[in-house]
């Protein structure tokens, strides 16, 4: 069993740098879709052959990452599922995501991607967050924007665990079915609070030792 690791909009396997895990894992990065007419099912499909994630495989997903690996786990068997500053439907967004949906189609996404921010006023994680956002296809954020905020999940898997901080603006708490809560945590937990979600995340995919 291989566990794979599926970063948010914009990341890339960066995003779990500083992570140590005690077991067999790879981190999917995001390839343009075939064609911008994919929605996420057919996207998720797109990484299931790219990547050959099999079936018992596990996944932990990250913000846009967990929406996908929902779709995953809808077309093939996967042992657990992890979310982690995600949701499992459109509806958990903040509503003014969902509100803006159409204006994805106009904003300059490539112009944003190169606005300059003070290095002072970012700590160290954002700046983080910002580098790999500069990076991202343009026309990518373009298509998950428009995708994620329309999007209807398949049924919950029957062994999804989600991890979630207090502070998410982008997921309000309030909206979701939370397993596990990080105080403080915003939306980008994954790089801040990684002494507080690593142990989680490890402790969730250990392997029973057999009986003597």
């Amino acid at each position: 069993m291989s566990v794979f690791l599926i970063p948010g909009l914009g990341a890339t396997s960066d995003l779990f740098a500083d992570y140590q895990f005690p077991f067999p894992n790879r981190t999917v990065d995001y390839p343009a879709p075939s064609t911008t007419a994919l929605g996420l099912s057919e996207y998720a499909g797109q990484l299931i052959a790219d990547n050959g994630i099999q079936p018992g495989d596990s996944l932990i997903g990250v913000s846009l990452g967990g929406m996908i690996s929902c779709e995953i786990a809808a077309q093939m068997f996967i042992s657990k599922l992890t979310l982690v500053s995600s949701c499992t439907d459109s509806l958990h967004l903040v509503p003014f995501l969902r509100k803006i949906r159409q204006l994805s189609h106009v904003v300059p996404w490539r112009l944003m991607q190169t606005m300059p921010f003070p290095a002072f006023v970012l700590s160290r994680h954002r700046r983080l967050a910002l580098a790999m956002f500069r990076m991202a296809d343009a026309k990518f954020i373009r298509w998950a924007c428009l995708n994620a905020a329309a999007w209807k999940s398949p049924a919950v898997h029957h062994d999804t665990i989600q991890i979630h901080g207090d502070r998410d603006p982008l997921f309000p708490i309030a909206l979701q079915k939370v397993d596990h809560v990080i105080k403080g945590g915003d939306h980008l937990m994954i790089l801040s609070h990684r002494a507080e979600i690593q142990p989680l995340l490890i402790a969730r995919h250990q392997i029973p030792q057999s009986a003597s």
